[in-house]
């Protein structure tokens, strides 16, 4: 019987649990590019920018590059879950 895979990361000093592998997988990298995040919101470049420049997804920049982490994307979601 496989295990299920569980992964751990903390946001503001609460450590949250995850056991679904998809999010899991997902989740495997310390920082994301424009590319992988419109992959995993399944959204356009300029919805994307739209999310930046209205505040509700944090970024890091450096030169014309735009960087997220996990906690990053994981705000977002906590902030626009209805």
């Amino acid at each position: 019987m496989k295990t299920p895979i569980i992964n751990q990361f903390t946001i503001n000093n609460q450590t949250m649990q995850n056991d679904n592998p998809t999010m899991t997988s997902m989740f495997d990298k310390p920082f994301y590019t424009n590319k992988d995040v419109m992959k995993m919101l399944d959204c356009t470049e300029k919805t994307l920018r739209k999310y930046r420049n209205d505040g509700f997804l944090g970024y890091s920049r450096m030169g014309d590059k735009f960087y997220y982490t996990v906690e990053d994307i994981v705000l977002f979601l906590n902030r626009t879950h209805v």
